[in-house]
């Protein structure tokens, strides 16, 4: 019976075994691609709110509201982009066109939503929609088949937590040049004597700097990542209902894209809140750059020395304790006076480096996709991956939003003395949500089924269906 089922769907993708190793080459420069997006999109999740409130005169409660709704539209358009990409085969294959493309687009749109338009504020949220909304659109373009690069990459499942380690590196290291470079850029352009005060024009040429620095980067990833898993186009041909059926009926996937949305809702939401933590609680404007910073330079390290513990420990194992290192810290964070700097610092460390779960959970993704074509004879990438890009850009609207909600309503107002109540929300928005966030991340992993025996199982039934049919041929 289950021969005979196989028999009817479409043929698997042929990979042959050769490509399943990739060189250091190969991994550094699909790494590159995150340190650009960290300089693009992450300057937006880092200090957009901050630009929106301080700058450009919009209200925290009103910031909120359309950062959520720009990134939940913005997340529909996720699963159309990646049923379109996974469907049309070109010369240089169905994603690696996309970074080489649409990357200067992204870079226009970062550009244009650091900036503002003359009149009343009605205007300038008119204004900060719309260039939002860009934005996320062609982030999606890039990212969503920069991710679904890695599942086409190679099979072997080593690899994929070498790419996604890399990738991660890429994030973190990004993440560090963002923090360390963008308030000292920020208040260099804003051409304000005091060194305390940005405005408009900083923030703008800022951006501009960093979007000319990650466009060639992207370029480098289309140039050295290959894609070796190519599909029969009988494959492609696949109706959308039968694709979307085969996604949201794969368990893995949903567990893993849940995972996902919690750690990130995590991360991008302390990115947004967590430099009023420094602002207004610390009063330090001169750590802030070296403290945004800290806990990506220790998540490299984290991930560096930590994240290959899911070849001895198994992913799930690995990816819980790394939730549980980065809760406590942060909930920890809340009690501490942000007078000590020396607690801050080190809590934020630990926190820091113990950030080596989303490599490993990325990781889960493509094993989640080879799960489904085991058991369906389709293969979903760019759809999987837009499920997932949806849970990402969800995460950073809830994330953002989420925390600029809880700041208007612990009544917040933006430069001036915060009152008790309002410094009290400013730390408990900064430090413990994001904690409960990270411990309830690890329920829908410890529910994902697929053992790295099992997945060893489902690499030799797929490897077995291509030697077979490539001897038929």
């Amino acid at each position: 019976m289950a021969q005979q089922q196989t028999a009817q769907v479409p043929q698997p993708p042929r990979a042959a075994p050769s490509e399943d190793r990739l060189s250091f080459g190969t991994k550094i420069s699909y790494g590159l691609g995150d340190f650009a997006s960290q300089l693009m999109w992450s300057l937006g999740s880092s200090y957009l709110v901050l630009f929106y409130t301080d700058n450009v005169g919009l209200a925290a409660g009103a910031v909120g509201i359309l950062m959520l709704v720009a990134r939940v539209a913005d997340a529909l358009f996720d699963p159309i982009l990646g049923a379109y990409a996974e469907r049309h085969q070109t010369r240089y294959g169905r994603f690696r066109p996309w970074l080489l493309y649409a990357s200067p687009i992204l870079a226009v749109s970062v550009v244009l939503t650091f900036m503002t338009v003359p009149g009343g504020h009605t205007v300038k949220m008119i204004w900060a929609g719309v260039t939002y909304l860009l934005m996320g659109f062609m982030y999606s373009a890039v990212n969503l088949p920069y991710g679904a690069l890695s599942a086409v990459m190679t099979r072997d499942t080593g690899e994929r937590v070498a790419l996604t380690s890399y990738r991660m590196i890429g994030t973190n290291l990004g993440a560090v040049v963002l923090s360390v470079a963008t308030m000292p850029l920020v208040l260099r352009f804003s051409g304000v004597g005091d060194g305390k005060t940005t405005n408009v024009l900083g923030f703008t040429v800022t951006a501009a700097v960093m979007a000319v620095v990650a466009v060639p980067m992207f370029w480098l990833v289309f140039a050295r990542c290959k894609e070796a898993i190519q599909p029969e186009i009988s494959e492609t041909r696949v109706p959308l209902k039968e694709t979307l059926k085969v996604v949201l009926g794969n368990k893995p996937l949903m567990l893993v894209t849940v995972a996902l949305f919690l750690s990130l809702t995590n991360l991008f939401g302390r990115l947004a809140v967590v430099i009023y933590y420094y602002i207004y609680l610390m009063h330090r404007f001169d750590l802030i750059a070296w403290l945004m910073a800290l806990p990506s330079i220790m998540g490299a390290i984290g991930i560096a020395c930590f994240a290959r513990l899911a070849k001895h420990l198994g992913k799930k194992k690995t990816v819980i304790l790394s939730l549980v290192l980065t809760a406590i810290p942060t909930i920890l964070l809340y009690f501490v006076d942000p007078s000590d700097v020396f607690l801050v610092v080190l809590l934020t460390a630990l926190y820091g480096l113990g950030s080596f779960a989303v490599p490993v959970i990325m990781s889960m993704v493509p094993d989640s996709i080879d799960y489904a074509e085991d058991r369906t004879g389709i293969r979903s990438d760019g759809t999987a991956y837009a499920a997932t890009s949806m849970g990402t850009k969800i995460a950073s609207a809830v994330g953002a939003s989420l925390g600029a909600t809880l700041l208007g309503a612990f009544g917040y107002v933006a430069n001036h003395d915060q009152t008790a109540t309002a410094a009290t929300g400013i730390n408990f928005t900064a430090n413990v949500v994001p904690g409960i966030l990270s411990l309830l991340a690890i329920i829908p992993i410890a529910l994902y089924p697929i053992s790295e025996k099992k997945y060893e199982e489902i690499r030799a039934r797929l490897k077995a269906k291509e030697e077979a049919r490539e001897a038929e041929a």
